[in-house]
């Protein structure tokens, strides 16, 4: 047990060095969603917890066994009213929450509850265990006992057996909201094949083909008051044309990283129109119910001029990546280019049924 905890222990402190992002981001989701107080007691003590994977049911099995000498709140009595917070980052919203019961008036409670989110192992694996252990207030202003950070990327799944883990205290203040709102990124590859010249005369040739290969996206957000998304990729070639304007992806069911591994094709393109033209892709989320559908985010691929055939439009505001990538495919026709795009929050500025 002696050799569990130490490496317990050193395994918690390359976790916690990997991962600064996401302890700013866990600071961001305590004050923002309200639910409890940091910095009111010195964290101290640990956590024992253990974790597999049911193929059967498609679960991430969370043991959650015990604390011991944990912070005491209520400091004339020496004790505390401790529970046991887990999410699996990025997702942090209510319906990816899971908690024990609280267990009144001690510093070394004992829960023996499994806390299950049900999700693909792929999924599970690109996710970041944050378990977290409060003391649960009466007036709902919950105080901080402590943390631990595990990265599932390289875990074993397949041994149930706990360990001891210590947990970990906050030092970071919170950052800003808005630095937890990424959208993720989008990796996407063009090409544009030039038309064959049907005669003898250069003027004859036929028009071209413009090919996108949605690959993938990366950690993409998951919407308010939901558990995970099922992202699929709606594209335009703007300004949109009514018959063939707009082509979608397949949709990837539970994930935040979906690959879809789709090719899609606009035909009858010259260069000079390519040039003239803008690539959307905007990702969403799939409602089954058909009711609402949430957009999880978007890319714009064209030269940013802010004009098309001499006009001003609000459509042709490519940036950055968005640009470099488009004129790359210009540059190199008949040639896959190939590029990973931090995805916008926002495509407001699209005209209105296009």
């Amino acid at each position: 047990m002696e050799e569990r905890e130490v490496q317990g222990s050193q395994l918690i402190k390359a976790s916690s060095m990997s991962s600064l992002g996401n302890r700013s981001e866990s600071m961001a989701s305590v004050y923002s969603q309200g639910e409890g107080r940091y910095g009111t007691v010195t964290v101290r003590g640990e956590v024992e917890f253990g974790f597999i994977y049911s193929f059967g049911s498609g679960s991430l099995d969370i043991s959650i066994k015990q604390c011991r000498d944990l912070a005491p709140v209520d400091l004339k009595r020496n004790r505390s009213d401790p529970y046991v917070k887990v999410y699996l980052l990025p997702d942090r919203s209510k319906a990816g929450k899971r908690k024990t019961k609280v267990k009144k008036h001690t510093l070394n409670p004992v829960f023996e509850e499994i806390l299950k989110f049900v999700m693909p192992l792929g999924e599970v694996e690109r996710r970041t265990m944050w378990i977290s252990v409060w003391h649960s207030d009466m007036f709902g202003r919950n105080d901080f006992l402590g943390e631990v950070m595990l990265p599932m990327s390289g875990q074993l799944f397949d041994d149930p057996s706990s360990q001891w883990f210590n947990l970990q205290d906050r030092t970071e203040p919170p950052e800003d909201e808005s630095v937890t709102n990424s959208k993720g990124d989008i990796i996407v590859a063009l090409k544009y094949v030039p038309g064959e010249a049907s005669g003898a005369r250069k003027s004859s040739r036929k028009k071209g083909t413009l090919m996108i290969l949605v690959k993938e996206a990366k950690n993409l957000p998951v919407p308010k008051g939901t558990t995970l998304p099922d992202p699929y990729c709606k594209c335009y070639l703007l300004p949109a044309v009514p018959s063939r304007g707009k082509q979608k992806t397949g949709i990837c069911r539970r994930t935040t990283s979906p690959r879809w591994e789709q090719t899609i094709v606009w035909e009858d393109l010259s260069m000079e129109e390519v040039m003239e033209r803008s690539l959307e892709l905007a990702i969403w989320d799939h409602d089954r119910i058909g009711k609402t559908q949430d957009f999880l985010g978007g890319a714009r691929f064209n030269l940013g001029s802010g004009r098309h055939l001499g006009r001003n439009v609000a459509w042709m505001d490519g940036t950055g990546k968005e640009v470099s990538l488009w004129q790359q495919m210009l540059d190199r026709p008949n040639f896959w280019v190939e590029g990973c795009i931090g995805l916008r929050p926002s495509l407001d500025t699209r005209p209105v049924n296009q």
